[in-house]
């Protein structure tokens, strides 16, 4: 049972993930659709738009998992993200959007700039503080996480719909929705009794430093989780980002397309709450290594039925499956970095897999772009389906076997997991 400032704490933190999610996901789950109808970008031009996002969104993330854990519960910059998340709709709507259309290199570094500031690497700043913050007043992560999945598929019921009115709508949606966020991050409580120190591991005797970080890049084991996450990641992500052109190609017209497209983001974040708050009793029963694998094995899946779908009714049944994957690699690395790694790095670490992921993602995404343009989405998502199989095959070889055994012990810290070095 919970203690009466555990519940509010946990209440706070799900309410501010709940908000982010939401003001995100209004805008986000149509950037592909709204680069593609209002700015007239190809697939290739979409590939390498979302392809600079990332690569800024590359240079961010060490610097935030950096500062992340330097600051242990400290919210400078979780406000920080919020305050430049308030600023979507004038962004998008007179800068963005004018630029892309007149200047588009410069607007495609600009709007690199800030999509990968305020969301790209703004969104694992708040799940790394989320999983930091349940690990202070002992509830789990995954039933953090799921509030933002709610929030998404709340957003989701009526996104579609509004974006086919004006996409501005949404802009402004996004904004307002930033305030609430920034609002709630002012009632977080860090500070006072009931605050386990030891399980945040941020005491002041502790702190992270540059060698803690580079340690890690000397051990196999960092690799291996690395090539692993980073290249299911890719093939999950990059078919995601132009997911939703996909999708509305089955049906009669865009407007259509959207507003189904709308609802199934429902459904999709409405699986991955629920499943948010029983995946972890899946995790801890086979451990984090093999719900890793798990996931392996269902983006691959999600990919191939995919690209096999001839009916609506066949790609509106396959599109939940990524609320699936969402909640098997949440909860899965963050248990996986808990169980294994020095606990004061989790969000250098978190930081650095996510590093790595838009690295992948970066160079993929304008090569599927032209694949979708020359082939197809279908026998592209029928390549990298494959793909995602052949690293989770990899990944039962070179992930090791589940064990629970306690990190091994390098320079007085809990420092590198139980994976095998490389020979």
């Amino acid at each position: 049972m919970l203690s009466a400032a555990s519940k509010s704490a946990y209440i706070r933190i799900s309410l501010c993930l709940f908000l982010f999610y939401f003001s995100w996901s209004t805008s986000w789950s149509f950037l592909a659709i709204w680069l593609g109808d209002s700015i007239g970008f190809t697939s290739t031009q979409i590939g390498y738009t979302l392809s600079i996002n990332a690569l800024f969104a590359l240079a961010i993330k060490p610097i935030f998992g950096f500062i992340m854990d330097k600051l242990g519960l400290k919210k400078p910059l979780l406000i920080a993200v919020a305050i430049a998340s308030i600023f979507a709709a004038p962004f998008f709507i007179y800068i963005y959007q004018y630029l892309l259309t007149t200047h588009r290199v410069l607007g495609m570094l600009a709007g690199g700039l800030y999509l990968g500031t305020a969301y790209l690497a703004g969104v694992l700043v708040f799940e790394t503080y989320a999983d930091r913050y349940s690990r202070a007043f002992g509830f789990e992560f995954g039933r953090v996480r799921m509030w933002g999945s709610l929030g998404w598929a709340v957003a989701s019921i009526f996104a579609g719909q509004l974006f086919n009115i004006n996409p501005h709508i949404n802009f402004m949606i996004t904004s307002c929705g930033a305030i609430a966020v920034l609002v709630m991050l002012t009632t977080l409580r860090t500070q006072g009794e009931g605050i386990d120190w030891q399980a945040v591991n941020a005491s002041r005797k502790e702190v992270v430093n540059r060698k803690d970080v580079r340690m890690l890049f000397h051990h196999a084991s960092f690799w291996v989780l690395m090539l692993f996450y980073g290249g299911i990641i890719w093939m999950m992500q990059s078919a995601e980002q132009q997911f939703p052109r996909y999708f509305v190609t089955f049906f009669a017209d865009h407007q259509t397309g959207n507003a189904v497209l709308g609802y199934m983001g429902f459904v999709q974040s409405a699986c991955e709450f629920v499943l948010m708050f029983s995946v972890p009793f899946l995790i801890n029963r086979i451990g984090a290594r093999n719900g890793l694998l798990v996931a392996g094995f269902v983006i691959g899946l999600r990919l191939v039925l995919s690209a096999l779908a001839t009916h609506p009714w066949m790609i509106i049944v396959i599109k939940p499956l990524y609320g699936l994957e969402m909640a098997l690699l949440l909860v899965s690395i963050f248990k996986f970095l808990a169980e294994h790694f020095d606990k004061r790095l989790t969000g250098t670490i978190y930081m650095v897999l996510g590093c790595f992921n838009y690295l992948g993602i970066t160079a993929i995404n304008p090569i599927a772009g032209h694949y979708y343009d020359t082939y197809g989405f279908a026998a592209t998502y029928l390549v990298m389906g494959c793909i995602a199989w052949l690293i989770t095959l990899a990944g039962i070889k070179f992930l090791g076997k589940q064990t629970h055994r306690t990190p091994e012990i390098f320079g007085g810290h809990n420092r590198v997991s139980s994976l095998p070095e490389s020979k």
